[in-house]
């Protein structure tokens, strides 16, 4: 049962999300917020991951930059895509110059201007002309799992001691996390709920202005930092799912799984780049994190504290 996964987060959170936002959540008016917040969560939660490759782990970050960018592309200049942004996007230089990466990254920013977008001009636009180009043609991807081969060619650094194990566990995060956005958007498309731009809340800033600015502390509390915003939506997926349809719900109830996972990853690597017993300072996360959650906010999203 699911409710075990659950055990061993909330003993690790400070708090359970208070009903009064449970009960704001499954209000039918606010399924577009939460849906679209949720979305944006999960590209954060990738994006975050490939800042830690990118600073920490990797010795190029051409291929992290570039396993992000279509993702970025689509929610950046979101129905503003164009063929002139197209191209500045992914071949700055030509297109006849352009690397393997950037071809793989071009060709997944197809993906899903044609899987999420299709139906707006100025993604239509940006796919007729793709199709006239000739290193454009190759069959796009069918699921944002198979970017896979953008990891291929990641190279660790030698100089932080634990490049290898953060390249593994964020590559795998970063994978999940770009699948569940994928799935979070067909579920909207279901219920014809189209993106939009939407301000973040207080919640991940809140938590972030507290991060200590010198290394290593910096990247402890960051992951640290990371394994509660993991383990906060893990919690909230499960006293959510009962409350929502059931296509939703059964959906928020498979992410736990892999959620629950990426939490304790983030621990395992502030445990290993610490070395030495950080359950002080985690306490101190944890507390601030539950302050965030317990107080009154006027803004709803998914991370949110008690409606005001």
């Amino acid at each position: 049962m699911y409710t075990q996964l659950l055990v061993p987060i909330e003993r690790f959170l400070g708090c359970n999300t208070p009903d009064s936002w449970i009960v704001e959540a499954r209000k039918p008016e606010n399924l577009a917020t939460l849906l679209i917040d949720h979305c944006n969560c999960e590209w954060k939660a990738a994006a975050t991951a490939g800042k830690l490759l990118r600073k920490y782990a990797v010795s190029s970050q051409d291929v992290v930059v570039n396993m992000l960018k279509p993702y970025e592309f689509f929610l950046f200049r979101f129905d503003k895509w164009s063929i002139d942004e197209f191209q500045h996007w992914f071949f700055p230089e030509s297109a006849a110059n352009a690397s393997s990466s950037d071809i793989k990254a071009a060709k997944q920013a197809l993906y899903l201007l044609d899987k999420h977008g299709a139906d707006l001009d100025s993604a239509s636009t940006v796919l007729q002309w793709a199709r006239t180009q000739p290193n454009l043609q190759v069959q796009q991807s069918t699921d944002t799992k198979e970017i896979e081969t953008f990891y291929n060619p990641l190279q660790a650094r030698t100089d932080f001691a634990q490049s290898d194990d953060l390249i593994a566990k964020m590559v795998r995060l970063i994978k999940e996390e770009l699948h569940h956005f994928d799935q979070v958007l067909e579920i909207m498309q279901a219920r014809n709920i189209p993106y939009s731009n939407l301000l973040a809340g207080r919640y991940a800033k809140g938590l972030l202005t507290q991060v200590i600015t010198h290394e290593p502390q910096t990247l402890i509390d960051k992951l640290i930092v990371g394994a509660l915003i993991e383990a906060r939506s893990c919690e909230r997926f499960a006293r959510l799912a009962p409350h929502l349809d059931e296509d939703i719900g059964r959906f928020y109830i498979s992410l736990l799984r892999s959620e629950a996972r990426h939490y304790q990853d983030y621990l395992t690597l502030a445990q290993s780049v610490a070395g030495q017993d950080i359950s002080g300072r985690i306490a101190e996360l944890v507390a601030l994190e539950a302050s965030l959650i317990q107080a009154k906010d006027t803004v709803f999203r998914f991370h949110s504290g008690i409606p005001a």
